[in-house]
């Protein structure tokens, strides 16, 4: 009771503030003014937490990428941080890593290519793998778990726990793969069946790649399957009267109605692919302190500078990413009207 009579006690003065802050509404406040005001209330953390975590370090990012920034260092009798000093050095940055630095253009150029090609083939295994785990059987239950099992395995403690074992299976998987292709050459197979080299490249790189397409399907599975699950019944049954078959009603039925889930996705497939690709290792090379020589006479650049630079670069390429596809997927939305 002791405990009870306290809690009481401080709770008392928010109570009596919380009261006369509705009471000051209702009375005082137009219905109108008050949702309004609620509405800034309940946006503002947001607004705050977007300003000072995001607009703020984007806004830093930005102008050291174009200055030459130097760590001045800790107060020798406080040992507080003093700061950084940032130097105007124009396109400096941009200069090296596109045109001076060993890897950053042909990894960034790779990375595009290959997130490109992941979403299409990530979007179209998911969404047969939804359409089959959603039809009815037994161990289904089972059958889901399976797949949304890589979404367990891709988190990062996962990750390191499993890459310990990874030397030790390598040259196993080595002299597995050298068996396999050494017994059927899948690209040899294609080019034979004189199919173009557009299309001989696409499903070479596609079979290479069909581990990554299974590991990396999870999360597009479960959206596709919530997709489907929300389909009107009486839509299937009206189809099957009418004689449709199971093929007709995928094409008819299920794809218009999930296809404005494939917005949804196409734009994770992209953010996911792009954070797993090796411009990250590249970018991170540069975040601790140190100089770059710059050719041409102009002297030295710091890695902070070149690191923003790259981050910059980075974030660009992932927004064209998702614009491009978003700009290709939207031709194939389809919104049900009800």
């Amino acid at each position: 009771m002791a405990i009870k009579n306290v809690l009481s006690k401080i709770a008392f003065p928010f109570i009596w503030l919380y009261k006369w802050i509705n009471n000051f509404f209702t009375t005082r406040v137009k219905y109108d003014k008050r949702k309004a005001i609620w509405g800034i209330i309940f946006i503002l953390p947001l607004m705050v937490g977007f300003i000072y975590f995001f607009l703020i370090p984007f806004c830093t990012t930005v102008v050291y990428s174009f200055s030459n920034v130097k760590n001045i260092g800790t107060n020798s009798e406080t040992n507080q941080f003093i700061g950084v000093v940032t130097e105007w050095v124009g396109f400096d940055n941009y200069k090296y890593i596109w045109n001076e630095h060993a890897t950053f253009k042909q990894t960034m150029l790779s990375s595009f290519g290959s997130t490109l090609l992941d979403v299409p083939l990530i979007l179209i295994f998911s969404l047969i793998m939804a359409v089959v785990l959603n039809s009815e059987f037994r161990g289904r239950a089972f059958v889901r778990a399976v797949f949304f099992m890589p979404v367990i395995f891709n988190s990062q403690a996962i990750d390191v726990a499993m890459n310990t074992g990874e030397a030790i299976t390598e040259a196993m998987e080595g002299e597995n793969r050298d068996v396999f292709s050494a017994v059927f050459n899948f690209t040899e197979f294609l080019t034979k069946a004189n199919l173009p080299t557009q299309a001989v490249n696409f499903l070479s790189n596609a079979s290479k790649s069909i581990f990554d397409i299974i590991s990396y399907s999870g999360v597009q599975i479960l959206i596709f399957l919530s997709g489907i699950q929300s389909v009107p019944k009486h839509l299937y049954e009206a189809a099957k009267i009418e004689g449709a078959t199971q093929y007709e009603i995928f094409w008819k039925i299920t794809f218009p109605m999930v296809s404005p889930l494939m917005l949804t996705a196409g734009v994770y497939t992209v953010v996911d692919s792009f954070l797993r690709s090796n411009i990250l290792t590249t970018i991170n090379r540069f975040k601790t302190a140190g100089n770059v020589n710059f050719a041409g006479g102009l002297g030295n650049l710091t890695n902070y500078g070149v690191h923003a630079a790259m981050s910059l670069l980075f974030c660009l390429s992932s927004i064209l990413i998702i614009a491009i596809v978003v700009l290709l997927i939207s031709r194939m939305v389809f919104y049900y009207d009800e």
